[in-house]
């Protein structure tokens, strides 16, 4: 991300840029805990999901008398996928402002110790990510997306609602591979 021409960097008061890096880093910083914040979401929306069907499957003596709906599967994956994408847009927003960041801090270790590379922060955030958190984040999303998927798939033919994985499974898959597509596209944005 290059800044526009009529703001080179040799032109900017050293403090106005850090003001601009501080006032950048506590946005992002907010970015992280409202989207951290997320996962209460997400376990909201598991216990929703779980908590009835696990609870009426354990009681061995009786017969399921209200079977879970196959639209209440349905409605539940369309809210998770809705919170999925909305999650996205902050993510999105918040690699913006990395690059942004990271063009400050070049002008801020520019003016500093040439020896010393103090402001690192968003330059060093891409390599991070690859290492250390895309991992963590693949697994995550790889439990998540398994339990959105087969959970309910398992549910559905236990209580006789086979008929309704063509419609649950394709309508997950679809959703979740969109998901998926557009979750790397913004992790792409990463690049340096």
């Amino acid at each position: 991300m290059s800044l526009p021409s009529n703001d080179t960097p040799g032109e900017v008061p050293s403090e106005r840029v850090y003001a601009e890096y501080v006032r950048l880093s506590e946005v992002c910083n907010d970015y992280i805990h409202r989207s951290l914040g997320d996962i209460r979401l997400f376990g909201s929306i598991g216990a929703l999901l779980a908590w009835d069907p696990l609870a009426r499957l354990f009681e061995f003596d009786t017969r399921l008398e209200q079977p879970v709906t196959p639209v209440g599967f349905l409605v539940l994956l369309l809210v998770i996928v809705l919170v999925m994408f909305y999650d996205l847009f902050k993510q999105s927003i918040f690699f913006f402002h990395l690059a942004r960041m990271r063009e400050l801090e070049r002008v801020l270790n520019r003016d500093g110790d040439p020896c010393v590379e103090l402001f690192h922060l968003a330059g060093g955030w891409p390599a991070w990510f690859r290492r250390y958190h895309a991992p963590v984040a693949r697994g995550f999303w790889g439990v998540f997306y398994l339990l959105v998927v087969v959970f309910p798939a398992i549910i559905l033919y236990l209580q006789g609602y086979a008929a309704w994985l063509y419609v649950y499974l394709p309508t997950a898959f679809l959703l979740l591979g969109l998901h998926a597509h557009c979750a790397q596209r913004v992790v792409n944005s990463l690049q340096p």
